[in-house]
C-alpha cells in the first residue's frame, strides 16, 4: 500500500510539471503493478495511444476473468521480453501459447531452444509453423522439406506437385505410412502424370489397390499388364476389355473390337459392332468378309438363343446369309476381274447354289445367271445356259452386260437343248441323276444334297435321324462303338422308301461302322446332324469350328493355302479336322 501511495504522490508531483519520460516511467511502473487507473492517467498526459490501448486491453481481460498469468504474459510481450514471456507460459504448462508466441514473431531458432524439452507433437507443430512461414516467404523447397520432416505429407505433396520435385516425391514415398491411402494416391497421380508408371505401380501394390492399378494401366494403354491383372482378378474383366474394345474401334480394328466387347460382357455393344462390320463389308463389296461376319453374328445369336429362343430364327438367317455372301465373293471376282484361280466347274456349281437361294442385299442375280450362262455354254450344259439366259431377260441388266447377254442368247440357240451327262448331279440315296436346273433336293427321292464347301460338288452323304428318346451323347457313343463281329457292314439306306426320312433306333445305331458316319455336332441349341457315307473310299473332313464339310484332299489343300478353314478362318492344321476314318 505504501508503494501505491508513493506512486499517487508521484502523480500529484508530476502534475506540477515533469518531462514526458517521467510520465512514461510512471505509467509503465503503474502498469507493471496493475494500477491501471493511475497508468491510464500517466499515459494520457503523453497522449500515448499505444499504451492506452494496452491498458484498455488489460482492463478487458480482467473483466473477462482472465488469470493474472495471462495478463503478465501480455505485458511482457508488449515490453519485448519474449523469452521471459515464453518461459512464463511454459513453466505454467501453456506450451501451445509459448509456441504461438514464437511462431507469430518468426523466432523459430529461439523457439527451438525453449521447446527442446517439449513433447514430440509440439516439436512437429513448431516445424509445421516454420514450414508455413517458409512457404509464405517464397521458399517452397525448404517448406516442403520441413513439411516432410514434420509428417505433414499432404502439404508437402501439394508443393511437390506444384513445383515438380521428383526427388522429394521419391523421398516422401519412402517415409509415408502404407495406411495413408489418400496421400499415397496423390503421389501415385503425380508419378502417373510424369509417366513414371513403375513407381506408381509399386505404390498401388503396396496399398493392395488393384482397382487403381487397373485404371492406371488402362488409361496408359498398357494392355498387356491390364490383361494380366484381368486374368488374375476376373472381377476387373469389364474394366479392362471395355476400354480396350473402344480403343480398337478407334483404330479401325473392328473385328478385334467386337471380340473384346464380347469378352467384356457388353453383348449389346458387341452385336452392334458386328452388325456394323457386316454392313460395311457388304457396302464395300467385300463379300468374303461379309460372309465371315455373318457367320460370327449367327454364332453370337446362337449363344444367346440357349436362354432366348426368339433369337434362333435370327441365328439361322445370319448363318444362311454367311453361306451366300461367302460364295458370292467367287462370282463377283469372276465377273469383275480378268482372271480367277477357281476351276470353272467350281464356279458353275457355286453359281447354281446361289441361284437357289433367296435374294440378298448387293448379291447380283445378273452376275449369278450370267456366270451360269457363260460357263454352262463352255462346259456343254446348254440346257442350263438357256435357262439362265431366260432368267436374265426377266432382270434389269446393266449396260455392260447387255451386249454379252444378247450375243450369248443368239449363240446358244444353235446348241442342242441338253446338258452333258457327266455334269449332272447324282443323288447318293437313290442313285439317279438330277437335272442341273433342279434345286437342292433330289427330284426323285427328295433327299437333300450335301455339298462340299470347296467345290460345291455333291458329297456321298445321306442324312439320317435318330429315334426320339436317344440323347446326343448316347447316339455318339453307340456310333463309335465297334459293330458286332462277323456282321456285314450295315447300310441304313437300303430298303427305305423314297421320300421318307431315315430314322435309326438304338439297335441300328449299334450296327453302324463308325468309319461310315459323319457327326455334325452343331453348336447348341441346334441339334446334331448325322450323315451316312455311302462311298467310304471317299474320306470326308469337317471343320471343327463351323462344321463345313470337305473332301479330305480339299480340306488339306485349303488349310495349306489359307492356314485354316477358308470359311470361318479359324486356324487349323491339315490334320486338325474330323475325318470320317478317324471317327
Amino acid at each position: 500500500m505504501q508503494i501505491v501511495r508513493f506512486k499517487i504522490t508521484a502523480y500529484e508531483l508530476g502534475c506540477l510539471g515533469v518531462t514526458r519520460d517521467d510520465w512514461d516511467m510512471l505509467g509503465r511502473e503503474s502498469l507493471s503493478s496493475l494500477q491501471l487507473h493511475l497508468a491510464a492517467k500517466a499515459f494520457s498526459k503523453n497522449r500515448d495511444l499505444r499504451q492506452l490501448s494496452l491498458v484498455a486491453q488489460v482492463i478487458a481481460m480482467q473483466r473477462r476473468g482472465d488469470s493474472d498469468l495471462q495478463v503478465r504474459a501480455l505485458l511482457l510481450a508488449h515490453q519485448g521480453k519474449f523469452n521471459e514471456c515464453a518461459q512464463l507460459y511454459k513453466s505454467n504448462g501453456y506450451e501451445q501459447k509459448a509456441l504461438e508466441l514464437y511462431t507469430d514473431m518468426r523466432m523459430f531458432e529461439d523457439a527451438q531452444e525453449v521447446m527442446a524439452t517439449s513433447s514430440g507433437e509440439t516439436q512437429k507443430m513448431l516445424m509445421r509453423k516454420r514450414a508455413d512461414w517458409a512457404r509464405d516467404s517464397n521458399e517452397p523447397k525448404i517448406a516442403a522439406e520441413m513439411f516432410i520432416a514434420s509428417g505433414d505429407f499432404e502439404k508437402a505433396i501439394l508443393l511437390i506437385q506444384e513445383h515438380d520435385w521428383h526427388d522429394l516425391a521419391l523421398n516422401v514415398v519412402r517415409k509415408i505410412e502404407r495406411t495413408d491411402h489418400d496421400n499415397l494416391r496423390r503421389l501415385a497421380a503425380y508419378f502417373i502424370a510424369k509417366n513414371d508408371f513403375g513407381v506408381a505401380s509399386k505404390i498401388f501394390h503396396g496399398m493392395n489397390d488393384v482397382a487403381s492399378l487397373v485404371e492406371m494401366h488402362v488409361s496408359a494403354k498398357h494392355w498387356t499388364d491390364a490383361f494380366a491383372l484381368a486374368e488374375r482378378y476376373p472381377r476387373f474383366i469389364e474394366q479392362v476389355y471395355l476400354p480396350y474394345a473402344r480403343f480398337l474401334a478407334e483404330q479401325d480394328r473392328f473385328e478385334e473390337a467386337q471380340q473384346a466387347f464380347h469378352k467384356a460382357g457388353s453383348d449389346t455393344e458387341a452385336l452392334r459392332v458386328l452388325e456394323q462390320l457386316t454392313q460395311n463389308a457388304i457396302n464395300e463389296d467385300r463379300f468374303s468378309d461379309a460372309g465371315y461376319y455373318c457367320w460370327m453374328l449367327g454364332y453370337q445369336y446362337l449363344e444367346r438363343a440357349t436362354t432366348n429362343q426368339n433369337l434362333l430364327p435370327k441365328a439361322l438367317k445370319a448363318l444362311a446369309e454367311a453361306d451366300v455372301y461367302w460364295v458370292f465373293e467367287w462370282i463377283h471376282h469372276f465377273c469383275s476381274q480378268p482372271f480367277t484361280r477357281l476351276p470353272v466347274n467350281t464356279l458353275l456349281n457355286a453359281a447354281r447354289f446361289l441361284s437357289q437361294q433367296p435374294p440378298q442385299k448387293k448379291v447380283s442375280r445378273v452376275m449369278i445367271f450370267y456366270t451360269i450362262a457363260k460357263l454352262g455354254k463352255e462346259l456343254g450344259a446348254f440346257k442350263l445356259a438357256r435357262s439362265a439366259l431366260d432368267r436374265l431377260t426377266q432382270l434389269r441388266i446393266p449396260p455392260r452386260y447387255e451386249k454379252l447377254v444378247e450375243v450369248a442368247t443368239v449363240k446358244v440357240r444353235a446348241k442342242p437343248f441338253t446338258d452333258r451327262d457327266d455334269l449332272l448331279p447324282v443323288c447318293y440315296r437313290c442313285g439317279l441323276t438330277n437335272p442341273l436346273t433342279g434345286g437342292q433336293k433330289c427330284a426323285h427321292c427328295s433327299a437333300t444334297f450335301v455339298y462340299s464347301s470347296a467345290t460345291f460338288e455333291n458329297l456321298p452323304l445321306v442324312e439320317f435321324s435318330i429315334e426320339e428318346g436317344i440323347t446326343r451323347d448316347e447316339a455318339k457313343e453307340m456310333i463309335l462303338a465297334e459293330p458286332p463281329i462277323g456282321e456285314q457292314p450295315y447300310n441304313p439306306i437300303h430298303g427305305t422308301k423314297k421320300g421318307s426320312n431315315v430314322i435309326l433306333n438304338r439297335e441300328q445305331l449299334g450296327r453302324l461302322d463308325k468309319g461310315h458316319v459323319v457327326i455334325c455336332e452343331q453348336r447348341d441349341p441346334l441339334p446334331a446332324r448325322y450323315f451316312f457315307n455311302v462311298m467310304p473310299t471317299i474320306s470326308i473332313s469337317q471343320c471343327p469350328s463351323c462344321w463345313k464339310m470337305f473332301e479330305a484332299d480339299e480340306w488339306e489343300l485349303a488349310v495349306v493355302e489359307k492356314g485354316g478353314c477358308p470359311f470361318c478362318r479359324q486356324i487349323h492344321s491339315p490334320t486338325n479336322a474330323h475325318l470320317i476314318d478317324d471317327i
